[in-house]
């Protein structure tokens, strides 16, 4: 097995989950943390007991001395500042969190360098890697799902209103910060959009300092297929929970995705229907994966092999593109936005 050195930048929630499997991953050694917040780094080191890891607080620091095969980007979208074509140029395999960057500029940026470099990228769309999903694009596949017609989804939680997430200028909103999780799953499954028609408000939260995002939205979308999809988020559900969830409809199968919306207490659900115009057969399945795991060990495995991953930085642009014109659209009141 080819080892790994494999470095994390950003120390924050999603480097810790990240972290917490690249430590348990045979011939991976976690060789570099760097974050810029004093004392971040190295908690997050003893937090993970990743004894081989050196503590940086400079990127360009750690690039030049880590030795790294890997680089796990868990930056918030507005941090991004070439970190990751200083990667790619020197030859490091790129894991990235969504969503890939603040703007669809700085993200093309991102993925050309990618690409230009020819390292494996993988995108942290873990919805991919659903039990559901993946027998339904099994399905699909194989041609026995039919046509795909109708995709509904949503994410609804209720944030704190507190750090980096509130502001637009940081974030870009809750559309590009979590609801892309849906319309990235959307277009996994039914392929490229042709249009979007999109709204998004803030309704409830006006009155909060600092907050600048919408915490209302949805929208339609056209895929080139034909078929449509209507997505909506809300920052305005339920404290403590975060329900994300979908229901796909083929000519010939149904998938549905059932969440309370913690995971953590009751695992989340899902059923996929296939029938025959008469005859109804239905597959059932605990959602309870290690779908972070799971997506880690595409991307390594990706890296050993030469293969490709299940998200590659260009879904990570796409998605962004898509979400952009969600938003663009809301701003026009509604109008139509061709991709």
């Amino acid at each position: 097995m080819t080892k790994l050195r494999v470095g994390i930048l950003g120390a924050g929630f999603m480097g810790q989950t990240h972290g917490q499997r690249l430590v348990k991953r045979e011939g991976v050694t976690l060789a570099g943390i760097c974050d810029v917040a004093p004392g971040a780094a190295a908690a997050l080191k003893e937090k993970l007991g990743a004894t081989d890891a050196v503590v940086f607080d400079s990127f360009d620091r750690m690039l030049a001395e880590a030795k790294l095969d890997a680089l796990y980007v868990c930056l918030p979208p507005f941090a991004h500042a070439g970190q990751v074509e200083a990667a790619a140029a020197r030859g490091i395999h790129l894991f990235l969190e969504k969503p890939i960057a603040l703007t669809v500029a700085r993200a093309e940026q991102m993925v050309a360098a990618i690409e230009k470099a020819g390292v494996v990228s993988q995108v942290g769309y873990h919805y991919r890697f659903k039990r559901c999903v993946e027998r339904f694009r099994q399905l699909m596949a194989g041609g026995q799902a039919g046509a795909p017609t109708l995709f509904e989804g949503r994410y609804w939680c209720r944030m704190p209103n507190k750090g980096w997430w509130p502001d637009v200028t940081k974030s870009g909103g809750q559309v590009i910060e979590q609801v892309i999780h849906i319309y990235d799953l959307a277009m996994h499954l039914f392929g490229p959009i042709e249009s979007v028609t999109g709204y998004a408000a803030n309704l409830a939260h006006k009155e909060v300092a600092g907050y600048s995002i919408e915490d209302t939205s949805a929208s339609v979308v056209r895929f080139k297929n034909g078929a449509v999809a209507c997505i909506t988020g809300s920052n305005c559900a339920l404290p403590v929970h975060f329900i994300g969830d979908w229901r796909a409809v083929c000519d010939r199968a149904v998938l549905e995705y059932r969440t309370t919306g913690q995971f953590w207490v009751k695992p989340d659900e899902s059923t996929v229907f296939t029938h025959d115009g008469e005859q109804v057969t239905r597959e059932e399945f605990t959602e309870d994966a290690d779908v972070s795991g799971a997506e880690t060990d595409d991307f390594l495995h990706a890296i050993r092999t030469g293969s490709k991953t299940r998200s590659p930085a260009r879904d990570g642009l796409n998605s962004l593109k898509l979400v952009a014109a969600v938003l663009e659209s809301a701003r026009q009141n509604g109008a139509m936005v061709k991709l």
